[in-house]
C-alpha cells in the first residue's frame, strides 16, 4: 500500500519510522502546511533515519502530487485546519483518507462526514486510534444500557499540554450516553495517555482503564485504518475498523 502521511508532530514521525520499517506499506510523500520549513526536506533524515529520497510536499502542491505517487491512503496527524483543507484536497483527487487529527468542532465534524458521505473518496475519522480504547467504548456502553442504577464516572491523565478535556474522553462520555459523565482531567509528566471509567452503585464498582504507553499504539492504529478504507468510499469512523477486525474473529 502506498501512504502519504501529513503532520511530522511525534505521532506522525512515529508512523513514518513505522512504515519504512515495514515490509508490507510504502512511505511514497509527506505533506506539510505551506509555510512550514521542512517542505522540501528528506522524511528519512527528518526523523533521525537514513535518506529516503522520500519528501515532503507543501500542502497547495499535494494533489497533484497524491496523483503522481498512486497513493492509496494519506493518514493526517496535522491539526484541525490542515486537516479540512486536506479532506477536500483527497476527495478532488480521490484518494482515500484517515484523519487522526483532533478538537473539531461539531460543525466541522459535520462537514467533514458529509464530504466523505457525498464525496468521491474514502475517509475515516479516527481521532481515537488505538484498539484497546474502542473496546473500552464499546464496554462501557454495554455497562450502562444494562446497569441504569450504577454512576459513571471518567478519569483521563495525559501530558501537560493536553486540552484539559480531550476528544477521546468526550467520545468515552457519548458511548455512556448519560449526558454529561464528569471528567476529572490529570495533566503532568510524561503520560502518553490514559483513560480510566468508574461505574458505582452502593454495591459494587466496576473499573476499566487503558494506557498507550506508546505512540506505537497510534501508528499502528492507523495503518489498520488505511488497510480498512484502501479501495472503499464513504465515511467511516474507527469503530467500523475495530467491528471489521472482529469479523475475522
Amino acid at each position: 500500500m502506498n501512504i502519504a502521511v501529513c503532520g511530522m508532530g511525534r505521532a506522525g514521525k512515529e508512523l513514518a519510522r513505522k512504515i519504512i520499517l515495514d515490509s508490507e506499506n510504502q512511505l511514497v510523500m509527506g505533506i506539510c502546511r505551506d509555510t512550514s520549513l521542512t517542505a522540501g526536506k528528506d522524511i528519512g533524515e527528518l526523523i533521525g533515519m537514513a535518506p529516503t529520497e522520500t519528501y515532503l510536499y507543501r500542502l497547495s502542491e499535494s494533489g497533484q502530487a497524491l496523483r503522481e505517487k498512486e497513493v492509496d491512503v494519506v493518514i493526517d496527524f496535522s491539526g484541525k485546519e490542515t486537516s479540512l483543507k486536506l479532506a477536500e484536497i483527497c476527495n478532488k483527487s480521490k484518494k482515500n483518507l484517515v484523519i487522526c487529527t483532533t478538537n473539531f468542532t461539531r460543525y466541522e465534524q459535520d462537514f467533514l462526514e458529509e464530504l466523505g458521505r457525498s464525496g468521491e473518496f474514502g475517509l475515516v475519522y479516527a481521532p481515537n486510534l488505538t484498539l484497546g480504547i474502542n473496546l473500552l467504548m464499546e464496554f462501557v456502553a454495554k455497562l450502562s444500557r444494562i446497569l441504569p442504577e450504577f454512576d459513571f464516572e471518567i478519569v483521563e491523565r495525559h501530558r501537560k499540554d493536553k486540552p484539559r478535556v480531550t476528544t477521546t474522553a468526550k467520545l468515552i462520555s457519548k458511548a455512556i450516553d448519560r449526558g454529561e459523565t464528569p471528567i476529572s482531567s490529570v495533566r503532568a509528566g510524561g503520560y502518553v495517555g490514559v483513560h480510566e471509567v468508574t461505574a458505582a452503585s452502593e454495591e459494587e464498582r466496576i473499573t476499566i482503564e487503558h494506557e498507550s504507553f506508546s505512540r506505537k499504539a497510534f501508528a499502528k492504529g492507523a495503518l489498520l485504518a488505511a488497510k480498512f478504507i484502501k479501495g472503499k468510499t464513504g465515511f467511516y469512523q474507527m469503530r467500523d475498523v475495530v467491528d471489521d477486525l472482529g469479523k475475522s474473529v
